[in-house]
């Protein structure tokens, strides 16, 4: 559990370190290299999703850009795309651009564009409000000190959740409160008591995006948290997509989902990678022997191939990595990607539900 004091280190510096939003002429950005833009006389970082707004707004696509740095030089790349800059948007074109306090421009936005990005300050009041209303006590915080995203992990008082008919599987379960430049969104939080891991389930309809910040929306978003409450912030469906999860074997293409996760997010060399994902190894061995080299597979035929491992033992995996330390060097914001994404692993149909073992033909 996150303590006051905790807390209120991170709400301090989230406030400190959320982007600045400025409203600019695009046309006054200009280009000194692909990763620096001058503005105003300062100089300013631009990171990669930043670069592809700028040119989606000016309509190329991103790989376009990168095609002409590698076969023109980087100078003619950025005379080309200042000149397009230039043409296309015409000089009053305005943007918004959100930039770091260390002075990098993480998004580039048109001003007309749909955005329901609240300060830190409002969130952090909001989520108060609902954490005093529902007793909800902080399990974890997290910033992304790029995006602006903040979230936060918390598990109500009250009763343990029990999966029937698998008694290891006992829950905690809460609810996740986070801001993107979506809007706010709460998902479901749950808590596997038996090994400390921690899943957001945002696939299931107890979820809520709020995306307008009209009154009206703002009263529905704290009665619809009133209504899950009194079901103990658990989904309908979860019992049943972890009793299936549980039953089911992991396709090859769930466990190399969940190998890519870990891997994507990590510096997890593979020899770690049997830690988190017991009989990976064994599996992708015996599949060699009996002529099947993965390699050579579709992604479609891969979700017809069963492993040794459950798919519950590969969202355990990836859930047991994002919910500890193990002194493996992890992305900024990958725990909470990770949760995210087991989550959703979790809501989707088991690959392996459907296959038929036993067929006459």
């Amino acid at each position: 559990m996150v303590t006051t004091k905790q807390f209120e280190a991170f709400r301090k510096d989230a406030i400190a370190r959320q982007p600045i939003r400025k409203t600019v002429l695009l046309s006054d950005l200009k280009f000194e290299t692909l990763d620096t833009i001058k503005y105003a006389g300062v100089y300013l970082g631009i990171s990669r999703t930043a670069l592809k707004n700028i040119v989606g707004i000016i309509g190329l696509q991103m790989k376009g850009s990168d095609n002409l740095s590698r076969i023109a030089g980087e100078d003619l790349a950025i005379s080309v795309l200042n000149s397009l800059k230039t043409v296309m948007s015409g000089a009053a074109t305005e943007v918004i651009i959100s930039v770091t306090p260390d002075r990098t421009i993480t998004k580039v936005t048109a001003t007309g564009a749909k955005s329901s990005l609240i300060s830190a300050e409002a969130y952090f009041e909001t989520f108060d409000r609902i954490a005093n209303n529902h007793k909800l006590n902080i399990q974890s915080t997290n910033f992304n000190s790029e995006t602006g995203s903040i979230s936060i992990s918390t598990l109500a008082d009250g009763a343990e959740h029990h999966i029937k008919g698998f008694s290891d599987e006992v829950f905690h379960s809460g609810l996740n409160f986070s801001r993107t430049d979506a809007g706010i969104q709460a998902d479901p939080y749950m808590h596997r008591l038996i090994c400390t891991n921690g899943m957001v389930t945002r696939q299931f309809e107890e979820s809520y995006k709020l995306n307008s910040l009209s009154p009206a929306t703002w009263t529905d978003f704290y009665r619809h948290l009133d209504n899950i409450e009194k079901f103990g912030f658990v989904p309908a469906r979860f019992n049943e997509t972890v009793q299936s999860a549980i039953k089911n074997p992991a396709s090859l293409a769930e466990l190399e989902r969940g190998i890519r996760l870990l891997k994507g997010h990590s510096s997890i060399e593979d020899h770690d990678l049997e830690t988190f994902f017991p009989g990976s190894r064994r599996t992708f061995s015996e599949l060699l022997r009996s002529g099947i080299n993965p390699s050579e597979l579709t992604d479609a035929q891969k979700r017809n191939v069963r492993t040794s491992l459950t798919k519950w033992d590969v969202i355990n995996g990836v859930t047991d990595f994002a919910s500890h330390n193990y002194g493996i060097e992890k992305r900024d914001g990958a725990d909470r990607h990770l949760q995210l994404q087991a989550g959703d692993m979790l809501a989707a149909t088991a690959d392996c539900s459907n296959i038929i073992l036993k067929q006459p033909f």
